[in-house]
């Protein structure tokens, strides 16, 4: 008897509306249908929005759209889209250097709302990409382009095997590379930001790696006066990717 090939999953399942309504509107990906629950909160506009495409819109109801985005934040729509689009690490190194903006590092950051959080400051700071670890670190999953609010379907993501090596080539090509540390050399104010320049930000745990860490060309902190002594890594991202905007604003 032979086996029947189960196909390969060559799509996945965006809920809420801003993940939903914003990777339409990037146009990087396909989005094969929406789903609308009947009657949720700013259901008119949304119709109205996805009947303004080319985009299927299939209308369903609360257990329906429950079952298919697998997720109780959902917000009444879900869509079926293609996988999410990683940038090639290359493609960076050849545009990073036209196109304003801190490049963001991630060493092995593995909480989907943090990553999230990240992608939107990245969004709304002018980021220019961000770099993932691709082991032992959470990918762009439906649940981080939620926590996004819609910002991973504009943000250019790397996705690299060897963070060291990657780090190494961006040197090469006339990238500073800085590690966010707690116990920092410089304040994350008295360091220029605003040329071709990287943070490196560190896990939820342990923090940046060792042969990462030795790799950058120096470490900032965020001064800080209050009793608890650390920012989450998506807090500290949010500071320093919107000190690095202010200088590029006042050159």
């Amino acid at each position: 008897m032979t086996r029947k090939k189960t196909a390969s999953r060559d799509y996945n399942v965006l809920y809420g509306v801003h993940p939903v309504v914003e990777t339409i509107k990037a146009g990087r990906r396909p989005v094969h249908e929406v789903y609308l629950a009947r009657d949720p909160a700013g259901s008119h506009e949304l119709k109205a929005f996805v009947e303004g495409t080319t985009v299927p819109l299939v209308r369903v109801s609360a257990d329906q759209i429950q079952s298919i985005a697998g997720s109780l934040h959902h917000q009444g729509v879900a869509a079926k889209v293609g996988p999410f689009p990683y940038t090639d690490f290359q493609e960076i190194l050849s545009t990073g250097s036209s196109r304003s903006g801190l490049l963001v590092i991630l060493d092995e950051v593995q909480d989907p709302a943090n990553l999230g959080s990240i992608l939107r400051s990245a969004e709304c700071l002018g980021a220019c990409a961000v770099m993932l670890a691709k082991d032992r670190a959470v990918p762009i999953t439906p649940a981080v382009e939620k926590a996004s609010s819609g910002a991973a379907a504009h943000v250019p993501v790397a996705r690299v095997v060897n963070l060291v090596r990657a780090i190494e080539q961006l040197k090469r090509e006339g990238w500073w590379i800085y590690a966010a540390d707690s116990r920092g050399a410089s304040s994350c104010f008295s360091v220029d930001l605003s040329g071709r320049a990287s943070i490196v930000l560190g896990s939820e745990g342990r923090g940046i790696r060792r042969l990462v860490r030795e790799r950058c060309d120096g470490s900032l902190f965020i001064p800080m006066t209050g009793k608890v002594g650390s920012l989450n890594v998506s807090q500290a991202a949010a500071i320093i990717l919107a000190e690095s905007l202010r200088q590029r604003l006042l050159t």
